[in-house]
Parts: C-alpha cells; structure tokens; sequence
C-alpha cells in the first residue's frame, strides 16, 4: 500500500487545507464587517461558506490521514507548536523588519501579538497537562471555575456538573 505522505498528492492537499483554512479566516472578518454595516443577509451568507469551508477541510484530512481524526490532545499540541512557532517569527524577523524599514507602530503591534501568542502556548500547555492527568474540572485546590456560555462564576474543587444558571454541561466551564 502506498504512503500518502510522501506523495505530491498529501503536499497539494496539505496546501489546499491550508489555503481554505486563510478563507475561512478571511470569510470570517468580512461577515463581521457586514454585520456592522448591517447586511445580515449578505453576514449569513459568509457564515454559511465558512461552515462548507471548515467541512471541506474536515473531509480532506480525513482522508489524507487514512480516515483517523486526529484526537483533541494531539490538536492542542499542534496548536501550542504553531502558537510558539507564530509567536518566534514575530518577534524575530517579521518585527525586525517592520522595525528597520521605519514602520514603528506595526513593529510594536508584531511584538505585541507574539506576547499573546507566547502566553496564548503557554495557557493551552496547561490546558494539556490538565487533560494528560485528568484534571481539566477539577483541582487539587479551591479555583474558580467560569461558565463560557453564560459567564456564571464559583469557586470550588471541581467544575459544577450542571451550570446552575444556564445548564450547560460541565465542559463549558473554565479554570481561573
């Protein structure tokens, strides 16, 4: 059986992941512009080639890594590289530049988003290590714990099962 990953065929896919992977990002900001100006329907629009978009590339992976999803820790280990490795060009050669060629305020706007990427890689690190021992809603110590979805707060050693105020299960829960 041949190995797709070494073929040009797993190279031109991996690139068209990639590729819609930048429209979708794009597709996203200008359903929020639309959305400002008011053109909800042409925002829906948007919102529903992104969702294609995001099941092409599904479709596609699938594929290309022999029909396996790849699980939700291998995912935030991926996300952690590619935070670290945005983050080092950042600061490194794309602020150099901006840096050297006169352009002051973009500089210190590069720098700044390498910070967030930095603490970005770090917080999903912890995120991992949690979920490695089994301690992503629960603490050995009192924390607070934030519900995404409604933004109810407590404190305690484990995430409520049920959130009180809007019933959201306990993965919508955050630890502080």
């Amino acid at each position: 059986m041949k190995d797709i990953k070494q073929s040009q065929t797993y190279a031109n896919v991996t690139k068209e992941i990639e590729n819609r992977g930048r429209n979708m990002l794009l597709l996203n900001c200008f359903a929020e512009r639309a959305r400002e100006q008011g053109y909800f329907t042409i925002a829906a629009k948007f919102d529903s080639i992104v969702r294609q978009e995001r099941e092409h590339c599904r479709v596609l992976y699938r594929i290309i890594e022999d029909g396996n999803d790849i699980d939700t820790l291998a995912n935030l280990i991926y996300c952690a590289g590619e935070l670290h490795r945005s983050g080092e060009r950042l600061s490194n050669a794309l602020y150099e530049t901006a840096s050297t060629e006169g352009f002051e305020y973009l500089s210190n706007v590069l720098s700044e988003i390498a910070k967030v990427d930095f603490r970005t890689k770090d917080e999903i690190k912890s995120i991992m290590s949690d979920l490695k021992v089994g301690k992503l809603y629960s603490s050995d110590n009192v924390a607070k714990w934030h519900c995404m979805k409604c933004g109810f707060s407590c404190e305690g050693n484990s995430a409520p099962e049920i959130c009180p105020l809007c019933n959201s299960q306990k993965g919508f829960f955050l630890k502080r």
